[in-house]
């Protein structure tokens, strides 16, 4: 998914249903604007902006090719989570750090990834060249911001603060709240406050799901990036809708269906909510979908071998699943770039 460690999630106490699957989403939600600013990391010891690049084959093998461009991802193989990198030519590891680094988003030319770490306690969003150098910290919030995602144009990237969808300039500068939560117990659904999803490929609305464990739902919803329009995609049958990814011609919603039954698929649907489809059909879990920048494939995590999370891509019919990887920790949170 994209990973969210949140107060307002465990309030509503829907930590518990997302984590059967997501393991290691632990933080906080801010309650306060932050100091921004976009300083280069350069504390001794792991973290820096001189990174140890490993050749990952040692630890996980690629089973398949990238058939386009290049994906990134987290995977728990080394104790904590820490990002990696799978191109056509094969694997390497990014970054070295004993926090949780999560959330990786490529840009969209492909030179640079966003995401969340707690390597200062707390969960700031940082940004770092495609090869894991010139890491700087673009957040500084005290208690944290998770779910980072570039706008197609690369200028803005959106997060989510206390429930907020929130955007910012690329360096960290002219923040902006799209939405303000209002009380999760009463309010509709997708205006209590939500996490991120993804961008539409004009730019122009994000995608976002909100989940609430005392009404035993999650919605997948939209709203233009001025904070109007919002609108529920998918909220039917009532279960848990939550993950969603645009695909790059902005006609279909990929995201991870939970089912009354506990399966989890990735399922497709148009933007204006009809035409769901499960794409996965399979009795394992499926979550964390994303697209390729061409639109015929998406990367996915599953638990179909031996119960562990690795990663598979498939066409956007559900046809011509494969694995990517195969490493004995969990591989999750991909994101797909050019």
């Amino acid at each position: 998914m994209r990973r969210v460690s949140f107060i307002a999630l465990v309030a509503m106490g829907v930590l518990a249903v997302l984590a059967v699957a997501c393991d290691g989403e632990e933080g906080s939600e801010p309650t306060a604007e932050p100091s921004l600013t976009s300083v280069p990391v350069t504390s001794t010891g792991t973290v820096g902006a001189s990174p140890t690049l490993v050749p990952a084959t040692a630890v996980g093998t690629v089973e398949a090719t990238v058939p386009v461009g290049k994906i990134v991802f987290i995977s728990r193989r080394t104790g904590d989570y820490e990002i990696f990198l799978l191109t056509p030519e094969g694997e390497v590891r990014l970054t070295n750090d004993p926090a949780e680094d999560e959330n990786p988003d490529l840009s969209p030319d492909g030179d640079k990834i966003v995401f969340a770490s707690n390597r200062e306690g707390t969960y700031h969003i940082y940004v770092m060249n495609v090869d894991g150098s010139n890491l700087v910290k673009v957040t500084d919030d005290p208690l944290g911001d998770m779910s980072p995602r570039w706008s197609p144009d690369g200028k803005r990237i959106a997060f989510s603060r206390a429930g907020a969808m929130t955007v910012m300039d690329s360096d960290g500068s002219n923040v902006q709240k799209l939405i303000e939560p209002k009380p999760e117990a009463t309010a509709p659904l997708c205006e209590a406050g939500g996490f991120l999803g993804d961008w539409s490929p004009d730019g122009q609305r994000l995608t976002f799901y909100a989940a609430s464990a005392t009404r035993g739902v999650g919605q997948v919803c939209t709203i233009k990036v001025d904070g109007s329009d919002l609108k529920v995609v998918a909220s039917e049958p009532p279960a848990y809708h939550v993950e969603p990814t645009w695909s790059p011609d902005g006609q279909w919603i990929a995201y991870r269906f939970i089912q009354p039954d506990g399966n989890h698929e990735i399922y497709a649907i148009r933007p204006d909510g009809t035409s769901s489809t499960d794409l996965t059909n399979n009795p394992a879990m499926d979550i964390e979908p994303a697209w390729s920048p061409d639109g015929q494939w998406i990367v996915f995590s599953s638990a179909r071998v031996g119960d562990n999370f690795d990663l598979y891509m498939m066409k956007p019919d559900g046809s011509g699943v494969a694995r990517l990887i195969n490493s004995p920790g969990k591989d999750s949170d991909p994101s797909w770039g050019p």
